[in-house]
């Protein structure tokens, strides 16, 4: 599968396949360390390596393995191998929950014994799901064929993670009354008022959970506190608003919720590595020398292809 895709791509970036929202992503070289905040999402690496943490959650995905995200979250990744001869190669598709939803009554509800709630996930792809994406990849093209069972096989991906053993905490999500589920509602909270300040006894209360379930599920799943959830998933918002906007770098600061600049520098420095500033200059000053060539800056396939 990788050798057939690689001879189809000659520069680094995201090509989309035309079918749903799937993108393969591309890199010839190995990455710095990236900010992201990743939506629900399959990646399978075809060829390279990749590290993604979340938190205390890191996984390492070599090429055969899958990645899966149940829930949304602030990542950093990296590309650890890629070369011009040998390029980072990966499937990337937005997880579709409400599909996911119309399968679940479907699937017997079995005790797997998997006890680990962690959202991000890195295991080998089995034969059945690499067959379907596979299948998928052939299709690209936008022809005919690909219009009538593009469809069907997106269908049979969604199906395949949900009943491997590694989508046990696709399962819990759906399950009404699992913690998991009811996490996604406050994740979901935090992220539309990443600039209020945060209350984890009304997040709590929209999970439906004691204040201290609430902190230690919460953590489990997201592998972060709610507060370092919050700030990772500011930072990630001020990042992108230094970077697209001339804004001033004190009203990035206060549009993402710091009342002071002088905090949101150090932060934000901390973070990524260097000060707002010089991260805007720096990537002002990429962008003109390689125009159209560097990897977008979010990870996020929902938006348009980002992972």
């Amino acid at each position: 599968m990788a050798g057939d895709l690689v001879d189809t791509q000659a520069t680094d970036g995201v090509t989309k396949l035309g079918l749903g929202d799937a993108v393969i992503l591309w890199r010839s070289h190995p990455s710095a360390i990236e900010g992201a905040l990743y939506r629900p999402l399959l990646c399978m690496v075809i060829q390279g390596v990749k590290e993604v943490m979340a938190g205390t959650h890191r996984v390492h995905c070599p090429a055969g393995h899958a990645i899966i995200v149940s829930h949304d979250l602030p990542v950093l990744s990296r590309i650890t191998e890629a070369s011009p001869d040998k390029p980072y190669a990966a499937f990337v598709l937005p997880i579709d929950l409400g599909l996911l939803r119309s399968f679940y009554d479907l699937v017997p509800d079995f005790d797997d014994g998997q006890k680990d709630m962690a959202a991000l996930r890195s295991y080998p792809a089995d034969a059945g799901l690499t067959g379907a994406v596979a299948r998928f990849l052939a299709l690209a093209g936008g022809d005919v064929a690909a219009a009538l069972l593009g469809p069907i096989l997106l269908r049979e991906i969604h199906a395949r993670l949900l009943v491997s053993a590694q989508g046990a905490i696709l399962r819990r999500f759906l399950r009404r009354d699992d913690p998991s589920n009811h996490l996604a509602r406050a994740i979901a909270s935090i992220r539309s008022s990443i600039n209020e300040p945060l209350s984890v006894s009304d997040l709590a209360a929209q999970a439906g959970m004691s204040k201290s379930s609430f902190h230690a599920h919460f953590k489990a799943v997201t592998g972060q506190t709610p507060g370092q959830y919050q700030k990772d998933v500011r930072l990630l918002e001020a990042r992108r608003l230094v970077m697209e906007s001339s804004d001033a770098i004190s009203s990035v600061a206060f549009d993402v919720g710091y009342e002071s600049p002088a905090q949101f520098s150090r932060d934000y420095a901390r973070k990524f590595g260097h000060s707002p500033r010089e991260d805007r200059h720096q990537g002002r000053a990429r962008t003109r020398a390689t125009p159209g060539a560097a990897m977008p800056a979010r990870e996020r396939p929902t938006a348009g292809a980002r992972q």
